[in-house]
């Protein structure tokens, strides 16, 4: 019998991830119960007041797919877009290119905001660089500490660095979550991903939530797999057991490639 891994991702990475795993499906099957649901907000005036003032900055970072999401939808029909710099995480440079039509100046080596914190320092782009980081705002979720560490960190290197909340994160409801709880409990899962800590977190207070003082107990005869140390170091930070982290995790294919080669 194939193992069956568990997705947490949201409906607009999930996509993607399924696909990846598409070349292995005699090897596994997969099961879709995302933890978070991302929104882009109609009446953003930060974003709003951003687009009109975008060539007072040296880079706006997105820090997801949804972030650029929130971009286009704010800024295509503005001319300062092409004007801009933006730098993106991995494989969303594509998608960067392909929704917005700008080039990054740059892509970090590492994957991740800490990496394009790394990139814009080895490029000498620290004091008095300006910046705009496009993150999500939380809604009834604890927020991860990813951006928060991101933000941090560019402040360490004098960068005068302004987040812009570009779009909603919110925990998925918790009859959905609990779907996910019921096929662990079922022992129809061998493994559960996470792509992202706002997922892990959203997992992990649904599973509180529902179990209590048990629910650590829930995922002991599973393993958990986290894209990166980032999604991992907020796994643990909360708690949760971590049993596979991908060495490479720029993309999709990297992280699927890592499950099949590791799994029993």
């Amino acid at each position: 019998m194939k193992p069956t891994i568990l997705i947490t991702a949201p409906q607009h990475y999930s996509s993607r991830l399924e696909a990846s795993f598409k070349r292995y499906q005699d090897q596994v099957s997969i099961v879709h119960i995302p933890m978070v649901q991302s929104t882009i907000a109609t009446n953003n005036k930060q974003m709003q007041e951003l687009c009109t003032h975008l060539h007072e900055y040296d880079f706006v970072v997105c820090l997801s797919r949804k972030a650029i999401d929130a971009m286009h939808y704010y800024g295509h029909n503005h001319d300062d877009l092409t004007q801009t710099q933006f730098l993106a995480i991995g494989k969303d440079n594509d998608y960067l290119q392909d929704k917005l039509g700008v080039t990054p100046p740059f892509i970090a080596e590492e994957s991740s905001p800490l990496g394009i914190a790394q990139a814009l320092e080895a490029r000498g782009f620290t004091k008095g660089c300006r910046i705009v980081a496009l993150s999500p705002a939380f809604v009834d979720l604890e927020e991860p500490q990813t951006v928060p560490v991101f933000i941090k960190r560019l402040k360490e290197l004098n960068i005068d660095v302004q987040r812009i909340d570009a779009y909603v994160n919110m925990a998925s409801e918790l009859s959905e979550r609990k779907k996910a709880y019921d096929l662990i409990i079922d022992q129809q899962i061998s493994t559960v991903v996470f792509t992202s800590g706002s997922e892990v977190v959203a997992f992990k207070e649904g599973l509180e939530e529902v179990y209590g003082t048990d629910a650590d107990s829930v995922l002991e005869l599973i393993d958990v797999a986290c894209m990166g140390p980032y999604t991992a170091a907020q796994a643990k930070l909360i708690g949760l057991k971590v049993d596979k982290i991908p060495t490479k995790f720029h993309s999709f294919d990297d992280l699927t490639a890592y499950l099949i080669a590791s799994k029993p």
